[in-house]
């Protein structure tokens, strides 16, 4: 999606998630009254999405050496398509190197189901208060 990485975590955040490629993948950032959180990746976008913007930065994938060409590009952006209409074709997840916390929407957008839910709960203390 983007080659753009978060290297340092803010004075007074926490980090939430990280892997090997992305060493801050989530943080929470307290400031005042506010609680923020940020992550790196993109829940809120399907794996269909994800092919489209692929198909959309060809060729910056091209440049960068993630792909040896257009035609490589399209091959893995089909193969994509091909699982977000069928999320359970194992045999595309494992090629793509991918797992459930990708390919089941609802363990995907947890994060965001989780902090509106937080939202929603602080907002009702708030409301009674």
């Amino acid at each position: 999606m983007h080659s753009s990485v978060v290297e340092t975590l803010p004075p007074g955040s926490t980090l939430l998630a990280s892997n090997r490629h992305t060493p801050i993948e989530a943080l929470e950032i307290r400031h005042g009254n506010g609680i923020f959180w940020g992550v790196q990746y993109h829940p809120e976008i399907s794996i269909g999405e994800v092919a489209a913007s692929l198909r959309r930065q060809s060729s910056d994938l091209i440049q960068e050496g993630l792909a040896s060409n257009e035609d490589a590009v399209e091959a893995h952006a089909r193969r994509l398509e091909d699982l977000d209409r069928d999320p359970k074709r194992s045999d595309i997840a494992w090629q793509l190197g991918l797992d459930d916390e990708t390919t089941d929407a609802n363990r995907r957008t947890i994060e965001l189901q989780n902090f509106l839910s937080f939202l929603t709960e602080r907002a009702g203390r708030m409301a009674q208060s």
